[in-house]
């Protein structure tokens, strides 16, 4: 039997219709999930091929993101640094203008108790001539102390710059506590910005960080006079000595400085200076009553022509604070104040004396002279003043009874 074109037509289409999946059907369900595979491969291909899956972009982005905000983060703090360094020295320079700071262990925390806890503040302590004439109690040279505030001046801060006040021994702690000794306390300097932000509103991180700069800055120039110290007492060890006396006369001369009337073995005698020590630790010059000294103003750079000066002695108190009480009352000396005897009192008579500079607790020391000479100097100032008032007065009243520049009539009594 033979076949035409059109029943291979209906063949096909007899075997198309066997291969047709039932809708529905578990081969459909398995077309479909193979078609959706192969999609999704399609679309991973597509993906790689773009760059990666939308989680691996977001990823990268993040970590670019995070790399840009670190070193955002990074140039903040740089520029925080700078700023906080460059209002601290600033600040440093008003507040400290040629000023001495002193060594380090003149540099203490004050701790204050309150009621709830304890205020902490960076203070440095100060010699008795740095607060002559402030309005401060009287205070006992072994239990209390004159102290200056250190604190960077906040704009929050309602108080005047640089107080002075008194506090006591006990409540100073080393600067340093129980680290080196090149910074401040760690642990202090967080209690202290805890205590900053807790008392001053609206104070920043930098105001903080320029609080710590400021005083990382006074420390700085107090290691630095320090180190120059230092370099001064290895010069003058260094230095040579000038004359050497032997033990027997040190010792002579030490009990003939009991009498005012005894020569003084380092002058009266030919000029030889059988009293001058071999060292600035050894106790061998007598300085007395009616003895006139040469110094530099404590608060001057030691070498300074215009800051030199001279006064006589007035007083002498071995243990008291201060030791000497000179003619110029306004200026007092402390005791390890280097000064220089250039005039000795003599049997009544001044004869120069040429001495050498040495701190005033390396003298031979007595009690002597007027304990009120600071009063009765202060008086006599008083009365000078009031007689060159009184003169001038008499002066113009004069001109004006002889027909001056107006009649007397004109003045109200």
């Amino acid at each position: 039997m033979e076949y035409s074109s059109d029943d291979d037509s209906v063949v096909s289409s007899g075997d198309e219709m066997l291969n047709m999946v039932v809708p529905f059907s578990q081969d459909s369900a398995t077309q479909k999930a193979a078609k959706g595979k192969k999609s999704e491969s399609d679309d991973d291909s597509d993906n790689d091929d773009d760059g990666g899956s939308p989680s691996k972009k977001r990823r990268r982005v993040d970590e670019n993101d995070d790399n840009k905000n670190d070193a955002n983060d990074d140039v903040a703090a740089v520029n925080n640094d700078t700023i906080a360094l460059a209002n601290a020295t600033n600040a440093f320079k008003i507040q400290f203008n040629d000023q001495k700071i002193g060594t380090t262990n003149k540099l203490y925390w004050n701790e204050r108790r309150q009621k709830k806890n304890a205020a902490l503040y960076p203070v440095r302590v100060v010699p008795r001539e740095e607060v002559l004439g402030l309005c401060l109690k009287e205070w006992d040279a072994e239990t209390e102390r004159p102290v200056q505030y250190i604190q960077y001046p906040h704009k929050q801060i309602k108080r005047d710059l640089g107080l002075y006040d008194v506090v006591t021994v006990k409540s100073l702690t080393p600067y340093h506590g129980d680290g080196p000794a090149d910074s401040w306390c760690s642990k202090r300097i967080q209690q202290y910005s805890k205590q900053l932000k807790r008392t001053l509103k609206g104070i920043t991180e930098i105001d903080l960080i320029t609080e710590e700069a400021f005083l990382n800055l006074v420390l700085k120039q107090s290691l630095k006079e320090e180190e120059n110290e230092k370099e001064r007492s290895l010069l003058d060890k260094a230095a040579p000595v000038e004359s050497v006396a032997s033990e027997k006369e040190d010792e002579k001369a030490e009990n003939d400085s009991s009498s005012d009337d005894d020569d003084d073995a380092d002058g009266s005698s030919g000029g030889r200076r059988s009293r001058l020590c071999r060292s600035n630790n050894v106790i061998s010059e007598p300085l007395r009553v009616g003895d006139v000294i040469e110094y530099y103003k404590p608060q001057s750079v030691a070498g300074n022509p215009d800051a030199l000066c001279e006064a006589e002695v007035k007083f002498i108190n071995p243990k008291g604070d201060p030791i000497l009480i000179t003619s110029d009352v306004l200026t007092i000396l402390p005791s390890d104040h280097q000064v220089k005897r250039v005039k000795r009192m003599h049997r009544g008579k001044l004869l120069d004396h040429n001495g050498r500079f040495r701190a005033i607790n390396n003298y031979v020391l007595k009690k002597e002279g007027n304990p009120n000479a600071m009063k009765d100097i202060m008086a006599e100032a008083t009365a000078r003043t009031k007689a060159t008032i009184q003169r001038a007065k008499d002066e113009i009243a004069s001109r004006m009874d002889d027909g001056g520049f107006f009649p007397r009539d004109l003045i109200r009594n």
